[in-house]
């Protein structure tokens, strides 16, 4: 996969373009381009952020907590993808016959950057979190271990997901003359990255539940940032996407 930051300068010239071929448009048609140049502007400065931030944090964390980091860059390198497509659509779909080939393509992408605007908030709660709690210990069924320890456990199924999204990623890009250029993904690729956030929400339901049984009498996980409401949350915009039309 490339680099993100040639995933963001690829996003950057299609941006380019489309502002090149919207001048010679007018009315309906240059404002929906002027829009989605527009969202795709906005939403790629927030993934530039959430990347940046995973990367001062995989200077400094412990093997678990890189694998919740990780899986974090894999999905919004996608999501940053995603977008670069979003602004390409018009160039990668030109014949007027794909209109609602495009229209649906964009209502995804939009459904799929919240769902993955959701998961970066949670893993940037629980990286902080891990940062603080990394060196602690707790006593469980009379054992000490370490709080790394028992997320290692439930966190383990984000390593085989994250290279399910790299290789995702890598699905979407190509090299033209030496510039990464994005392809138009396949329904079956959207429903694999769909596959991918499941594997997410699994883990980190089986998370959430060990953490509520053992609550009351392990205090250092009362503090623990992600609760079940926001697992729930990010179920239903996940599904959401899913009652979308595919193309």
């Amino acid at each position: 996969m490339a680099e993100f930051e040639e995933i963001i300068k690829a996003v950057e010239d299609g941006i380019e373009e489309a502002e090149e071929a919207s001048e010679g448009l007018s009315g309906e048609a240059r404002e929906e381009i002027e829009e989605v140049i527009a969202e795709t502007r906005t939403a790629i400065e927030e993934l530039s952020t959430t990347q940046n931030k995973l990367q001062e944090f995989l200077k400094s964390i412990g093997n678990c907590v890189a694998k919740v980091a990780k899986f974090t860059a894999e999905t919004v390198a996608v999501g940053a993808i995603l977008w670069g497509v979003n602004v390409a659509l018009n160039k990668l779909l030109p014949q007027h016959d794909q209109k609602e080939t495009k229209t649906r393509m964009r209502n995804v992408i939009k459904a799929l950057s919240d769902v993955i605007n959701t998961e970066a908030t949670i893993n940037k709660k629980v990286l902080e979190w891990m940062e603080v709690h990394k060196d602690d210990t707790i006593t469980l069924d009379g054992y000490e271990v370490s709080l790394e320890a028992i997320l290692t456990k439930y966190i383990k199924p984000l390593v085989e997901a994250s290279e399910k999204a790299e290789t995702i990623a890598e699905s979407l890009q190509e090299k033209v003359d030496g510039k990464t250029q994005f392809k138009c993904p396949s329904a079956d690729v959207m429903r694999k990255f769909m596959d991918v956030t499941d594997v997410y929400i699994k883990a980190f339901t089986d998370l959430i539940a060990f953490i509520m049984k053992n609550v009351d009498h392990v205090v250092e996980l009362q503090s623990f940032p992600v609760k079940e409401g926001d697992v729930i949350d990010l179920a239903a915009k996940l599904n959401a996407a899913k009652d979308l039309p595919l193309w």
